[in-house]
């Protein structure tokens, strides 16, 4: 995993691309949520670190389970925000965790049930790192932008 919170960086970049489609609350929970059991087992001892939440079925599963906790929440709170976005931004967060994490780790089985890693080595650990800060830096540009010149808000 890069450590966890290198993916709010793409994260944040992907939120504030895709504002108008997606919760970026969402997006940047999901990315960072899926570590959970690997935080626990990394602090246990226990291993495999990576477990059935870094396939993308799992990751799925988590992100839809996160997107009804959140729209609950939401709606708490008095936020009208629409469920499919909130969905989406939830599956974008975890999928682009799986993704992110695939290049690093022998022990993520991306495509489960195949029981290989075909991204496990394609791109470099500080490559991978490489692109969380610039993603987060460009997601920063952006929000300073729309909150400068474009009077946008950070949230929905």
């Amino acid at each position: 995993m890069p450590f966890t919170p290198f993916h709010l960086g793409p994260a944040f970049l992907l939120g504030m691309v895709f504002k108008k489609k997606i919760d970026i609350i969402a997006v940047l929970l999901a990315s960072v949520v899926i570590d959970i059991r690997a935080t626990i087992y990394l602090f246990l001892g226990h291993e495999p670190l990576h477990g059935p939440f870094h396939t993308f079925i799992g990751a799925t599963v988590l992100a839809l389970l996160l997107s009804y906790v959140l729209s609950y929440i939401f709606y708490r709170l008095g936020m009208n925000i629409e469920m499919k976005h909130i969905i989406l931004g939830s599956l974008i967060g975890a999928w682009s965790h799986v993704f992110l994490d695939s290049f690093l780790y022998t022990d993520i089985i991306p495509f489960w049930p195949m029981m290989s890693n075909p991204l496990f080595g394609a791109i470099s650990s500080p490559d991978i790192y490489g692109l969380c800060v610039l993603s987060g830096m460009a997601g920063l540009g952006i929000f300073a932008f729309n909150y400068m010149f474009c009077n946008q808000k950070l949230f929905m």
